[in-house]
């Protein structure tokens, strides 16, 4: 299985590729075993947690679709459910399974618990279908998803039960993958808070889901043609709907890879890549989008979305100060210190035109090293991926696809004129340097995304950021923050 992986990178980018996918890969699961050890859930915590009175009562339905599932594995998912320090739960159970797997039914008839409702349905349905029979059998007001041979965390329905107390509609939460220790992860997903251009480019959110079963009603629930991506195309449109998304950045799914699961291995539903990109297309067709989707290669659920035009629209010009007196809505500025080729304009003005954008920026490299793809929150500011080989995928394909970002330094960057004077322009008392940063925390604090696109290279260098004293002063709150975007886990 993994030579097969490794054969696969050497033929897309070659071997030096592989050298620094195994690296990082060691890199993440150091950072993945760091977190695993140091957050371990303390008996007099469990205590606490079975012990919460509820206000007002919220029956959580965990639904999961069944299907041939190795005995060993459907006990602990079973158990990690009934171990649940949050009591009002409902387990639905859909069974398609062939007859040589009837311990199933025995196994849940063995656990005596009135709280699980079990159906075994008539033949298969498919993995669309067994799903949609499971959430027919619930009537909790939230549903969770759960696969047949994962198991969540003790605390996990607790930990959603404290988010539905804040509004929220549709919740998410981090997850780590195992294949044989369940307390030792291969690797741990640390995601980032809701992004629908990450949301675009990957479905980052995956594992643990939990949501409104009225507003799975309203939007159709799993549908026909996307097995494979059926969660991708599920959560883009419960996300297009919910009035409020909130991520919990605690692992609380254990997601198991063994040899028949697309977490070991892509090639064993390659059609998994082909219903990924009908799913974002989809979405992009109801939101009236000019944009088209297709995948970065044969083997990795990751997408590049191509949004409308180019740069028909655009001014570019060098510097911040040039600002002024310019009459175009998109303008790109690129410092006269930063090789600037055609496609990278072309790249930033597609995103630029993209109505909830506040700012797009380039990827800053120099000698096959990355200078600079975006900035961290961490001890002030720091240059997301520095110093990292120009061929590197970035923690969890991150380098495939435009995604989210705290801000974006002084190199190249697109924003819009109107959203500038929104704003009340440029913060004149600050350093040349800092007023992009500054202008991309007040855009982000009116509801506009910035974005990194990995596809818009330039070529220059990216100095240290030493902030000034006056910035320090403006945002110390946010700089007091762990970054949303690019976890301390993983830039801690």
């Amino acid at each position: 299985m993994l030579l097969k992986k490794a054969e696969r990178v050497i033929k897309e980018k070659g071997i030096s590729a592989l050298k620094i996918k195994v690296v990082n890969r060691l890199k993440y699961k150091t950072a993945s075993l760091k977190y695993a050890y140091t957050h371990k859930l303390l008996p007099i915590e469990i205590a606490k947690q079975r012990e919460r009175k509820y206000k007002i009562p919220v029956k959580i339905s965990i639904c999961v679709p069944v299907y041939n599932v190795d005995k060993k594995y459907f006990r602990e998912m079973l158990e990690s459910v009934l171990s649940q320090t949050y009591s009002n739960w409902q387990l639905c159970l859909a069974d398609g399974s062939t007859d040589e797997f009837s311990y199933i039914e025995k196994m849940v008839e063995d656990c005596h618990d009135s709280r699980i409702r079990y159906k075994k349905l008539i033949s298969n349905q498919g993995i669309v279908g067994n799903s949609n029979a499971a959430v027919e059998l619930a009537d909790g007001e939230y549903i969770a998803l759960l696969d047949n041979d994962d198991v969540l965390t003790p605390d996990a329905l607790f930990e959603i039960r404290k988010a539905i107390d804040t509004g929220a509609d549709f919740i998410y939460t981090d997850e780590a993958s195992f294949s044989k220790n369940i307390n030792s992860p291969d690797i741990i997903h640390f995601k980032s808070d809701f992004s629908i251009y990450n949301l675009r480019g990957n479905n980052y959110i995956c594992h643990l889901s939990a949501f409104r079963k009225s507003l799975f009603n309203s939007v159709g629930g799993f549908r026909l043609g996307y097995d494979g991506s059926q969660d991708h195309d599920l959560i883009l449109r419960l996300c297009e709907n919910a009035r409020k998304i909130y991520h919990i950045p605690k692992v609380l799914y254990n997601w198991r890879v063994h040899g028949g699961s697309v977490a070991s291995d892509i090639s064993i539903k390659p059609y998994c890549i082909v219903t990924g990109v009908r799913a974002v297309n989809s979405h992009l067709k109801r939101l009236f989008i000019d944009g088209s989707c297709k995948s970065i290669n044969e083997t990795t659920p990751v997408y590049k979305v191509t949004y409308g035009k180019g740069n028909n629209k655009a001014t570019l010009i060098n510097d911040i100060s040039d600002f002024d007196g310019i009459t175009s809505e998109y303008i790109i500025v690129a410092s006269k210190n930063i090789e600037v080729k055609e496609n990278v304009i072309s790249e930033l003005s597609r995103y630029i035109q993209q109505s909830d954008v506040g700012v797009v920026g380039a990827v800053i490299v120099k000698n096959y090293k990355i200078q600079s793809a975006g900035l961290v929150i961490k001890n002030g500011l720091i240059h997301c991926y520095k110093n990292e080989n120009i061929l590197s995928d970035g923690y969890m394909h991150t380098l495939n696809y435009a995604h989210s970002v705290s801000a974006v330094g002084n190199y190249v960057f697109a924003i819009k004129k109107s959203l500038v004077d929104k704003v009340g322009g440029f913060d004149k008392n600050l350093p040349e340097n800092e007023k992009i940063i500054d202008m991309c925390f007040r855009l982000r604090d009116k509801g506009y995304d910035i974005i990194i696109d990995p596809y818009a290279k330039a070529v220059g260098k990216a100095e240290n950021i030493n902030l000034s004293n006056e910035f320090k002063e403006k945002w110390k709150n946010k700089l007091s923050e762990d970054d949303k975007f690019m976890r301390k886990e993983i830039y801690g």
